[in-house]
């Protein structure tokens, strides 16, 4: 028995000894790695052994590239080899939020591995930067970024023109244009850049993305639903698969002071029909006017004097056509470039999220129009436009968690409107709807921007009114009740048109703000397509009982 213990003590000793010599090969094998190829300052900074290089990475004047070449670092003030708007590449500051997560230079990478990743906590901004030395390429054609996420993720929900959400993992690929002042838009010898905002994923705790340089042999340029027509400070992104095709149609974006420009042209020219004029002090401007909501997405931040301390990335409403065809550039000529995007390494990533679409409220009672114009035996109800409430939004917004530790304090706002078109159909999804529309009377009174318009439609019901017996009611709009209820009450008391549906044209967008505890305020806005259920609370106070179909109509006596 002695014995028997002996060997078992010995054999947990031995296990426990492999375990551990396996873990500091694992751990070896990961630090060589790191070393010689990918630094990843956030993880450093975790586990104390960030280094005095790291930590000061604002002050690098120089940065040493795998080839050995030094050159300036993109956001030196005194000279630098690049197309950027210098908006674009000097707004990379600590104190406003923005983390060095990951780079290929200064001792890592491989020869034209030249890479800066950037992360800023405040927006949710994901930057690059790519050296691109001489000799390596003399590409003049759209230069055209692929990110590919390898692990499913919700990352990219805010990059289509609606928002999507936590669950939908479905968008692995986006693809990006370079932010420069080259018309061609195209690679250029020294410093490159793109970015894009990524949403908060609570699911993503490993992961990899990979960066791939694509080239476009770009002939023409369309911008359509775009009142200013200039391509300058124009930045394209994509998601959908037919990014290879001839006549590509990419989202339109802006970014910087050229995004405050674009906004001041289409003011100045009455695009926006509630903003007459507008002295843009910077990103606050944008907020205050409430022109920041009317876009399809927006991100900036201000300080108390509206002056912009991050820059301006927005979406338009319009869409670009790239007429060409791209390709996969030639093997060595741009290196892809694959890093971990797992918290360990680079901690969370994003702002906010959505857990789900968020949903619009209808009144369940009607008020009485008149009979319809055509026949005899309906009369034409309508219903108040539906209404938004923040207790829904507290259940269904989700922030990252790090982010509240390090603000002062964080604020929604929200907005609904229409637009022309139908954004969902059969809103109750009803298999065998009984559908209503909208009434827009004078509409142009409420236009706000392109298709844009505020709220101020009703939505319309046709209903047949029948008397006690079930006998359908003619000419009834003299004698026809003044309010009746829809669907059917909780307790199952019949509603007058309980599978009504009708096409929704409404939009809301939501916006999170957020004071940083230097007293800076960061705006992140994106637009949704939401859903719209019944506002039961409206039963609670039993007035349906008082109401048609609750109160039957008595038959009429000839």
């Amino acid at each position: 028995m002695k014995n028997k213990v002996i060997f078992s003590l010995l054999s947990v000793l031995f296990l426990s000894s492999c375990n551990e010599e396996l873990a500091e090969m694992k751990d070896e094998f990961s630090n060589a790695q790191e070393s010689s190829l990918i630094a990843y300052p956030m993880k450093k900074a975790k586990t104390r052994s960030l280094s005095s290089n790291d930590q000061n990475w604002e002050n690098w004047d120089y940065i040493v590239l795998a080839s050995g070449e030094k050159v300036y670092s993109p956001w030196n003030r005194t000279y630098v080899g690049t197309a950027i708007p210098i908006d674009i590449r000097q707004d990379v500051k600590a104190v406003n939020g923005w983390n060095l997560i990951a780079y290929t230079v200064n001792g890592y990478g491989e020869k034209g591995m030249n890479y800066l990743v950037f992360h800023n906590k405040y927006s949710g901004i994901l930057k690059f930067f790519y050296y691109l030395e001489s000799g390596q390429s003399f590409l003049q054609n759209t230069a055209i970024w692929k990110l590919h996420f390898e692990t499913p993720q919700s990352c990219l929900a805010f990059s289509n023109s609606y928002g999507r959400y936590q669950t939908d993992k479905n968008i692995e690929d986006i693809y990006l244009g370079n932010i420069s002042n080259d018309d061609s838009k195209g690679y250029t010898l020294g410093w490159n850049c793109f970015q894009v905002e990524l949403s908060y994923d609570p699911d993503l705790i490993e992961g990899t993305l990979q960066v791939i340089p694509l080239s476009m042999t770009t002939s023409n340029i369309y911008l359509s639903g775009i009142t200013d027509s200039e391509t300058t400070g124009l930045v394209i992104s994509a998601t959908h698969s037919n990014i290879y095709k001839n006549g590509v149609k990419t989202v339109a974006n802006f970014a910087g002071e050229k995004a405050e420009k674009w906004v001041k042209k289409n003011v100045d020219k009455g695009a926006f029909k509630t903003v007459s004029s507008l002295v843009i002090k910077g990103a606050g401007s944008l907020v205050s006017s409430g022109i920041s909501s009317l876009l399809g997405s927006f991100v900036g931040g201000f300080n108390k004097e509206q002056q912009t301390v991050q820059s301006v990335q927005l979406r338009t409403n319009g869409t670009v056509t790239l007429d060409g065809k791209i390709t996969s550039l030639q093997s060595g000529i741009i290196p892809p470039f694959t890093f971990s995007i797992s918290q360990n390494d680079v901690g969370k990533l994003g702002v906010w999220c959505m857990k789900k679409a968020p949903v619009l409220k209808l009144k369940p009672y009607a008020i009485h129009e008149g009979r319809h114009s055509f026949d005899p035996y309906v009369q034409v109800y309508t219903i108040s436009a539906p209404s938004f409430y923040q207790t829904d939004l507290d259940a269904d917004l989700v922030l990252n968690p790090e982010l509240k530790s390090q603000v002062r304090d964080i604020k929604y706002n929200w907005r609904i409107y229409e637009v022309d078109s139908i954004v969902r159909r059969n809103a109750f999804n009803q298999i065998l709807g009984s559908y209503g529309g909208v009434m827009r009377n004078n509409r142009h009174l409420y236009h706000l921007y392109a298709d844009l318009y505020d709220p101020f439609s009703r939505l319309w019901a046709d209903i047949r009114l029948k008397d006690k017996n079930g006998e359908v009611l003619e000419n009834y709009e003299k004698n026809a009740p003044l309010e009746i209820f829809l669907p059917n009450a909780p307790d199952g008391t019949p509603g007058a048109l309980p599978n009504y549906t009708f096409n929704s044209p409404y939009i809301l967008n939501l916006s999170v703000q957020i004071e940083t505890n230097q007293g800076n305020t960061v705006v992140s806005s994106h637009t949704f397509i939401p859903h719209i259920i019944w506002e039961y609370e409206e039963f609670k106070n039993g007035l349906y009982e008082f109401f048609y179909p609750s109160v039957p109509i008595e038959p009429i006596i000839q």
